[in-house]
């Protein structure tokens, strides 16, 4: 972690230590005003952290804020934890607007006493800590005791990061029902529902709690943002480094500058994403990074990365095989798609194949079969 990253970790830290008992009292109201009375609940475990922001969290916020408005058909109150043992006074993330409240898990276990269902949904990332940290866990499963009907889903917003068979078999025995839900269409399939042996079903990602700021061609910036990620955490070799292609950017685009998204708030991000004509995203290809700018109005450049882009993707000739290629071939293809018309022209096909998966509405749809158990794979 960079020193300034580690700067902010305790900027937040001690905010939230001086703000505690301002914090408690909010958590206390909004207690009284939306759980008084609450015996059904859905739960959803995310990770602590005032400063953090990432696709995971924006994807859950998003979910999180979509269930709060389908109570007719889940009837249940839904509400945030961190995992048990944390004990972390700050009840929000600080760094995006949304709307989601956190409580710390002795809190939720002192507050419910007796409900009639509860489901817990867990990131795929915090799987393994039920097993790793299984004393920890022991005030949930004693809390669950007193629930009539438990229900669990894996969030698999990554399946890159899904746990090995062991963690999901100790998980399999210590919940009687458990489910997965999948955040990309790529690994929708009866071949997942197989390997780790969970109904599935896809909920389509939305990332962005609050709407996006369009701009055309004429009102955006010569201006490239790209991701904070390196090219090794994604599967697709290379002997280049990320600082390399940049480099080579920077060189032959003189006119244009190049931002890396890194220490912004989301909203500052947001505002960075519409300016950009282009985006160029390091990491798993189909992220954030390459969807948010797309709905900003830009086009978007990756290395198509066969675990998350489905075929339709295939042939954008703004994706190449391997960085090596992207290498080679982006800055001509930025001096070509940089004229208004075939700029429009572009954005527009990307923007088609996108907005196929990526909608609001979409994932609404996808909520609802779900609460009414109609999976995609059973």
């Amino acid at each position: 972690m960079s020193v300034k990253k580690d700067l902010i970790k305790l900027k937040f830290k001690i905010i939230a230590i001086l703000n505690k008992p301002k914090y408690s009292k909010f958590k206390n109201e909004y207690f009284a005003k939306n759980y008084s009375e609450t015996k059904r609940l859905i739960v959803f475990f995310v990770p602590d952290g005032a400063y953090r922001i990432n696709g995971g969290i924006l994807s859950i916020c998003t979910i999180y804020k979509t269930l709060k408005t389908l109570k007719s058909i889940h009837n249940c109150d839904v509400i945030a934890s961190y995992l048990p043992g944390v004990n972390y006074s700050d009840y929000k993330y600080r760094t995006f607007e949304n709307e989601i409240v956190i409580y710390n898990f002795s809190e939720i276990n002192k507050r419910f006493t007796a409900l009639d269902y509860i489901q817990i949904h867990v990131p795929e990332i915090m799987v393994e800590l039920f097993k790793t940290k299984s004393k920890k866990f022991e005030i949930l499963f004693d809390f669950l005791k007193k629930c009539k009907e438990v229900e669990l889903n894996i969030l698999n917003q990554n399946d890159l990061f899904m746990p090995s068979k062991v963690y999901l078999d100790y998980l399999k025995s210590r919940f009687n029902a458990i489910t997965m839900t999948v955040a990309h269409k790529k690994y929708a399939s009866l071949e997942k529902r197989n390997e780790y042996n969970l109904p599935t079903h896809l909920l389509s990602p939305w990332l962005n709690p609050v709407p996006y700021k369009v701009r055309s061609y004429e009102e955006k910036e010569n201006l490239v943002i790209y991701s904070p990620d390196k090219i090794q955490w994604v599967p697709n070799k290379t002997n280049l480094s990320k600082e390399e292609i940049i480099s080579n950017l920077k060189s032959k685009l003189p006119h244009y500058k190049f931002v890396e998204i890194k220490n912004l708030k989301y909203d500052a991000y947001k505002d960075l994403a519409s300016r950009a004509k282009f985006a160029l995203t390091f990491g798993e290809g189909l992220d954030g990074y390459f969807i948010e700018a797309v709905f900003s109005g830009g086009i978007s450049f990756a290395v198509y990365n066969e675990n998350f882009f489905t075929q339709e993707y295939k042939n954008l000739d703004t994706l190449y095989d391997t960085f090596d290629e992207l290498n080679a071939n982006i800055v001509s293809k930025i001096n070509e798609l940089d004229q208004k018309e075939k700029y429009y022209n572009k954005h527009v096909e990307i923007a088609a194949i996108v907005n196929k998966s990526y909608s609001i509405k979409y994932l609404e749809t996808d909520l609802k079969e779900f609460y009414n158990k109609k999976y995609d794979f059973e």
